[in-house]
Parts: structure tokens; C-alpha cells; sequence
């Protein structure tokens, strides 16, 4: 499940560097829109492995 966070965090770093001055506008968005999915897929995935995991504890 931590991975899930690790990855979260990855994509905020990704988002960051996308508007530090970076050359060409092209790049800044791709960094944006590619760091922006890797945080929402993230999130999205320890949220699931959360929501599992409570399931599998009031069912054992």
C-alpha cells in the first residue's frame, strides 16, 4: 500500500518540476498533465487497497 503513496508523491514531484523554468512549453505541460495522472492514479489506488483491506478485516 505505501507504494501506492510513494507513487502519489513521485507525481507531485513531477507537477513541481514542470513549472521550476524549464524550456519549452511543450515540456511544461507533458510534466503537468504526466505528473497530474501519476498523483490521481495513485491516490486512487491506495484508496481501493484501503477500502479491500477493511473488507477483508470484518470478513476473516
Amino acid at each position: 500500500m505505501w507504494q501506492n503513496y510513494v507513487n502519489a508523491f513521485l507525481g507531485f514531484c513531477l507537477v513541481v518540476v514542470a513549472f521550476l523554468g524549464l524550456t519549452g512549453i511543450t515540456l511544461a505541460w507533458t510534466l503537468g498533465i504526466l505528473g497530474a495522472a501519476i498523483i490521481v492514479f495513485g491516490i486512487w489506488g491506495a484508496g481501493v487497497l484501503s477500502t479491500e483491506s477493511e473488507t477483508k478485516v470484518r470478513h476473516a
